[in-house]
């Protein structure tokens, strides 16, 4: 698995509404219990239609869902209103788990991709399959950013099993082995989208940290931060853009200054066992 976060924020100067999205993320990718590298890449974006994506578990499947999700924006959902992503969002989800449901399940019962319709209902499959299709995972989970035609922004989250929950408000939300973790944080940090950009970051950034303590989670962090003069990308392998609004160095920093203190100093190591016996002969004489 991995840690995707998903945050918005507020620039107070151009709009009291959230106007700003930040996705953080880190790159291990996992093969199985065996193999693992940590150049996998989780954030997508499409900025013509003002489309920005987080990812967890399947990467392959996830790269297929935000494209179904950007067509939607490109072809059918063209409009740039909070509907209008809504619509593209819960649409490109239930598609997306009928094409993987006819070619992930049906071959397991003998039984052709195609012998469903790609629009089917309940009275097109068995009780068996039926059954099937209520609990049927399609092996990724998203959350999805996107910036409306008012400037304003909202996010949703793909639960890779058909669901889609709208958490523009809290404005936050986190997926993956990591995600418990990160939200905790968050709750603990008391984020809200009325944050500024740097605040809300900073406060993603240290949830990605928090979630490091999961074995499928590495070091290592991408950002992509979207704002009203356009997105910029921070990360651990490229070289820092001109012109940003902060950098990974920068949160770092932070970290050492606002981040949690150490209490290692709460237990004292034991006196060595000479410096006893001498402070007792001292007294006896």
């Amino acid at each position: 698995m991995t840690i995707g976060i998903g945050l918005l924020a507020t620039d107070a100067s151009r709009t009291p509404k959230p106007n700003s999205l930040i996705f953080l993320a880190d790159t291990k990718g996992s093969f199985g219990q065996t193999y693992s590298m940590n150049r996998l890449h989780k954030i997508f974006r499409d900025d013509e239609v003002r489309l920005y994506a987080v990812a967890a578990d399947r990467i392959d499947y996830a790269t297929s869902l935000f494209t179904l999700i950007s067509k939607m924006l490109h072809e059918t959902f063209k409009g740039r209103g909070y509907t209008d992503v809504q619509d593209a969002v819960h649409a490109a989800s239930d598609l997306f788990k009928r094409s993987c449901f006819r070619y992930d399940v049906l071959p397991q019962h003998v039984q052709p991709p195609l012998s469903i319709p790609e629009l089917f209902t309940e009275k097109d499959l068995t009780p068996e399959l039926l059954e099937e299709w209520r609990k049927f995972y399609f092996r990724c989970q998203m959350i999805v950013g996107a910036m409306l035609g008012n400037g304003q922004c909202c996010l949703f989250y793909i639960d890779g099993s058909g669901g889609v929950e709208n958490f523009t408000f809290p404005g936050f939300a986190a997926i993956g082995s990591g995600a418990q973790n990160a939200m905790f944080w968050l709750s603990y940090r008391n984020q809200h989208l009325g944050n500024s950009i740097k605040h809300s970051a900073y406060h993603g950034f240290e949830a990605k940290l928090m979630a490091e303590s999961s074995a499928f989670v590495n070091d290592k962090c991408e950002m992509l931060v979207v704002t009203s003069e356009g997105p910029f990308e921070l990360n651990d392998f490229k070289p820092q853009p001109k012109n940003v609004l902060f950098t990974l160095a920068e949160m770092r920093k932070m970290f050492a200054s606002y981040g949690p203190r150490s209490t290692d100093g709460l237990t004292q190591p034991p006196r060595p066992k000479k410096a006893k016996q001498q402070g007792a002969k001292q007294r006896n004489k």
